[in-house]
């Protein structure tokens, strides 16, 4: 079974919704079973690459909220991060351009690292103080600590035209699902669950795509080989 899910670096939800997610699957009885791929979604793609904004400032004028609102929202997205056991920094964080990281998402996949890769983008975002887009630089060193070769990170970042074609392919299988929010999960292109669900409704959706998942229609029955042997023909 596979689940697909369309996130964004930007985005806090997407943060708590995979420690959720992963919580979920973690108790889930096939989780062996299930393949997890991180889709592209920007939520700010027009924002100049190598640049950076306040997150307060972005989300009072995205908004219309007042300063007080909108730093009162990060002080309980900050709670909610914490009692799932994330780290996160209520003040402070920058946004921008993510397209480069979704692009280094998708050499990672490649690598079977996915999973690895988001974790370092999340916790760079979300968990340190130092600032993060806008600075190629310090892209680079947030994925070599996490254990990806230097060299290889930089031939991706250098070369703008590496893996673009998966991103925008991400991107436009969301248009098609009418995706206008992240964290947005399908499982196995049947069943669609968007926002950070708690776990328990995260184990529902497994269970319910797991048991509906299509199966053969036996059309005729005969002689085979299984793990116990094969069946010998009687005279």
């Amino acid at each position: 079974m596979q689940v697909e899910i369309w996130t964004d670096v930007n985005c806090p939800f997407c943060y708590l919704g995979k420690k959720r997610f992963n919580d979920a699957l973690a108790d889930f009885a096939h989780a062996d079973q299930v393949q997890v791929v991180h889709r592209s979604f920007e939520l700010d793609p027009d924002f100049p690459a190598g640049e950076s904004g306040d997150v307060v400032d972005k989300l009072t004028k995205k908004y219309g909220r007042t300063v007080e609102q909108v730093v009162d929202g990060e002080r309980q997205l900050g709670a909610a991060a914490n009692a799932v056991g994330l780290d996160y920094i209520t003040s402070g964080r920058d946004y921008g351009n993510s397209f480069d990281m979704h692009r280094l998402l998708h050499w990672a996949k490649d690598l079977g690292r996915q999973e690895e890769m988001l974790d370092a983008l999340y916790l760079a975002n979300f968990a340190e103080t130092e600032p993060f887009f806008g600075d190629t630089e310090r892209l680079v060193k947030v994925a070599v600590g996490a254990g990806f070769d230097e060299t290889g990170v930089r031939e991706v970042l250098d070369d703008p035209q590496r893996y673009a074609a998966d991103v925008r392919a991400d991107e436009k299988q969301a248009q098609e699902f009418g995706v206008n929010g992240v964290p947005f999960y399908v499982f196995d292109r049947k069943y669609a669950v968007s926002g950070a669900q708690p776990p328990e409704l995260f184990a529902q959706a497994l269970t319910q795509a797991w048991d509906d998942r299509p199966q053969p229609t036996m059309l005729a029955d005969g002689d085979a080989c299984g793990p116990d042997g094969c069946e010998v023909p009687q005279a």
